[in-house]
Formats: structure tokens, C-alpha cells, sequence
């Protein structure tokens, strides 16, 4: 009789606490940067390692790096939408028109740091205001540093780039190009960027401070000019159904470590980084970080202000998006 009792209770769900207690959520974590890179040693991993301990090994977090789950890094999202990732790390331009509001964090001029950027990245996703995020489960967005402008030849002004053929990543970034008198030259994958300037098929290249160690573009150029020319949007996310699997309490732990925890571990990754790269460069006693007179960053700011004025005219809703970047960037400067 008992034991019909205990059967009868299993079936009916009233002993089903302990068994799910014991349940062992596994999730894979694929990207595609190396094991070396500082983006999985000091947020990747110290994520997993949180939330596994965190959870009593109730959730258990394996990092597949180097793409070992998948190389391409324009396959990421697809990867996570069909369940070969649980968590991926993506590159959002690399899924052109997924996520459509995105160009607002490329505009020149508007943010100085990665930590402003990756922060307003974060917060305006939060305030409902980027179309493309219903698909997954976001845990944490945030940027490259800013693009700048490495040049194989020297600098004196802007006249200089007059006809340069300068690599370019997105239409945005061949806009900028364009207004500041070079030639963009678009389909140059970042891994080939080095080779291409060696072999004269370009002059220069838009690209992060913190991308020109880890693709070696340093030694292949000889001037820098600083001028911030928009950031790249970057994204953790989660299979929008393995997050919704958790049990509440789970997903709480998973919560505690995404948001602006990922936003600011993400920028002080790549602010070392560039960093790094910036003092490398420094000391090459090759390279030049050009340093513009009042006069000529004046001139930047009136070539690449109406790429600024001809978004908020033209994209959806541009001109409250402007806005409500320019409320989140007020409010990060402010410490907020």
C-alpha cells in the first residue's frame, strides 16, 4: 500500500522537488578567439567559473574557444539558434540586418571610451530600443575600442588621405572614408589585413587599437591618428530556450552575472588590450600616433558631422535613438 502511495505521488508531481534539485544543467559556451586571447581568460571563463559555484554545480558551464564548436564567426548566431551553443559570443555586424539598430554605436565622434560605448550599447538594449534581440537570450553586451585610422604612409593633414585606399568593415565605416577624401576598400577580412597593406593593396586600414597586436597590423604601418570613428557592437548570448529550461533560481544566478557585469568586464578587456597595442607601437621607433591641432580635428569633426546628421534623418526612428544614446552617454560620464 505504501509503495502505491509513493508511486501515486511521483506520477502526480508532488515529489518531483529533489529530483529537480539534483538536475545537472549543461551548457556549452563556443566561440571562436583563442584560448590565449584576454577576453576568455578574464571574462569568459571567470563568468562560467561564477556561475558554476554559484549554482553547487547545479549548472555546469563548458568553454568550447578557438571555434573548436565552430569557426566562422559569422556563423555564431546560427550556431546558437540551432543548438549546437548554448552561449556565444557574436559579432553583430557580421549578421547584416539581424540587428538593424546597431549602426547608432558605429557613428564617428559621438563616444570617447569603450566603457561609454559598451555601457549605452547595454542600457538602450534594455530600454526596449534595438530591434533584433527577440530571437535569443541576451546576457551581456558591449564593444571593441574605437576604430581609428592606421596609415602605411605619413600623415601632415587630411589632405593626405585624398585617394588613399583605406580598408573598411561596414557601410558606415565607408562613409567616413569617403567624407574624409580616401577610396574604401570593403571584403578584406581582419586576418588577411596585414598581408593586404604589406603587399600595397591598401594604404590604410579602420580597425582597434586592440585588434593591431593580436592580427599584426602594427609593423605593417607607420601612422596612427586617434580620432574615434565608431564602435563595433559586440554580444553574449544564451539559446533563448535552455535559459528558459532554468529553474528560476538558477536563472537568478545566470542574471547576477550579465547586464553591465559583462558590459564592464568587456571594455576593460579590450581597453588593455589596445592599450598594449598602443604602447607596442610607441616603442617601435617606426610608428607615429599623429597628435591633430585644434585646426585639424575641426576639420575631421565638419568632413564626418553629416554622416551623424544623415542617420538620425534617415534610419527608423533615428533621431530618438540619437537621443536616448545621448541621455545613456550623459548619465555614464556623469557616473551614473
Amino acid at each position: 500500500m505504501l509503495k502505491q502511495l509513493v508511486l501515486a505521488a511521483v506520477a502526480t508531481g508532488l515529489m518531483t522537488g529533489p529530483a529537480v534539485a539534483d538536475k545537472v544543467y549543461r551548457l556549452k559556451f563556443g566561440h571562436f578567439l583563442p584560448v590565449q586571447s584576454l577576453t576568455h581568460n578574464n571574462l569568459f571563463v571567470p563568468m562560467a567559473e561564477k556561475i558554476n559555484e554559484e549554482t553547487d554545480g547545479q549548472v555546469v558551464i563548458q568553454i568550447f574557444p578557438g571555434g573548436s564548436l565552430g569557426r566562422n564567426p559569422r556563423a555564431q548566431l546560427q550556431l546558437l539558434m540551432d543548438g549546437v551553443t548554448d552561449i556565444s559570443f557574436i559579432v553583430q555586424s557580421y549578421t547584416p540586418g539581424e540587428f538593424p539598430d546597431n549602426s547608432l554605436m558605429e557613428l564617428p565622434l559621438v563616444m570617447e571610451s569603450t566603457r561609454e560605448a559598451s555601457l549605452v550599447h547595454q542600457r538602450l538594449y534594455e530600454r526596449g530600443l534595438l530591434r533584433g534581440y527577440d530571437k535569443v537570450h541576451v546576457l551581456g553586451l558591449g564593444t571593441t575600442s574605437a576604430y581609428t585610422t592606421h596609415m602605411n604612409f605619413d600623415y601632415g593633414s587630411l589632405d593626405d588621405l585624398k585617394g588613399r585606399k583605406i580598408r573598411v568593415a561596414t557601410g558606415v565605416q565607408s562613409k567616413i572614408v569617403e567624407a574624409l577624401g580616401g577610396t574604401p576598400v570593403g571584403g578584406i577580412p581582419v586576418t588577411q589585413t596585414a598581408e593586404s597593406l604589406s603587399r600595397g593593396v591598401i594604404d590604410g586600414t579602420l580597425l582597434g587599437w586592440e585588434s593591431m597586436n593580436t592580427f599584426r597590423v602594427t609593423p605593417t604601418v607607420t601612422h596612427h591618428v586617434d580620432v574615434p570613428q565608431g564602435f563595433t557592437p559586440l554580444m553574449i548570448a544564451m539559446n533563448k530556450k535552455k535559459y528558459e529550461s532554468l529553474p528560476a533560481n538558477l536563472r537568478a544566478v545566470v542574471d547576477k552575472y550579465s547586464g553591465e557585469w559583462i558590459a564592464e568586464r568587456m571594455a576593460q578587456n579590450y581597453d588593455t588590450m589596445g592599450g598594449k597595442a598602443r604602447d607596442a607601437a610607441a616603442a617601435s621607433g617606426r610608428n607615429t600616433t599623429v597628435a591633430l591641432s585644434a585646426d585639424e580635428r575641426g576639420r575631421w569633426e565638419q568632413r564626418l558631422t553629416p554622416i551623424i546628421d544623415d542617420w538620425k534623418a534617415t534610419h527608423p526612428n533615428g533621431g530618438a535613438l540619437f537621443t536616448a544614446m545621448q541621455e545613456e552617454l550623459t548619465k555614464v560620464r556623469a557616473g551614473q
